[in-house]
């Protein structure tokens, strides 16, 4: 019970800024005319701090799981090929609690990402994306460890607001649907992988700093 009181106020604690700067954002948008704000070519490098949501096939029943909740760092570099079109790699992970507090759980994820993006030469941008991603889920437990891994395909959406031609500060959201099809166990030194059939999700909403060169 304690666990889920504190959870709620974590969520809270990170809703209410984000949506504070949503607003802010959007009520600068409005205000702010037409504007050449970045070069149509050139490399974008994005810092995301993110809170994640990790959806397994949980039994309910089961005396270990991994919970849903977590947070964690996304290091994004990107190439603008033209006002509209641009390519990402996305780089990142996240911690999450388990039922075992002797047990450490974190999800990464490594994706390429193709970027639409409407409102070309004005402040406020929002756009779409899509495409590929690598996952891991690692479970450490001090000599032994494991770790399941698949591919999958990621969606997602949001907006930047350039503050000068440089700087820009967006809100991202990002939905991985994976397919986990290989496991490994390691104990002190030795390790067994064999394949698997999962499949679960994760989601990730993230307030992004940026600077485009």
């Amino acid at each position: 019970m304690f666990g889920q009181r504190q959870s709620r106020l974590n969520r809270k604690a990170i809703l209410i800024p984000t949506v504070a700067i949503i607003l802010l954002c959007a009520v600068f948008a409005t205000v702010t005319a037409a504007e050449t704000i970045e070069d149509d070519k050139g490399f974008y490098l994005g810092l995301k701090f993110a809170g994640s949501s990790l959806h397994m096939e949980n039994d309910p029943d089961a005396e270990f799981f991994v919970k849903d909740d977590g947070g964690g760092v996304h290091l994004d570099i990107g190439y603008r090929f033209n006002p509209t079109f641009m390519l990402e790699l996305s780089v990142g992970g996240a911690n999450h609690e388990t039922s075992d507090q002797a047990i450490d759980a974190r999800f990464e994820a490594v994706q390429i990402l193709g970027y639409y993006r409407f409102s070309p030469q004005r402040a406020f941008r929002p756009y779409l994306k899509g495409g590929f991603s690598g996952n891991s889920l690692h479970l450490d437990a001090g000599p032994s460890s494991w770790r399941v891994k698949g591919g999958g395909i990621a969606l997602g959406g949001g907006f930047r607001y350039f503050f000068s031609p440089h700087f820009s500060l967006g809100l991202d959201l990002t939905h991985s649907i994976i397919q986990y099809d290989d496991a490994e166990i390691a104990i002190q030194g030795f390790s067994y992988e064999w394949e698997i059939e999962e499949q679960g999700s994760a989601t990730a909403l993230g307030l992004q700093f940026g600077y485009s060169f």
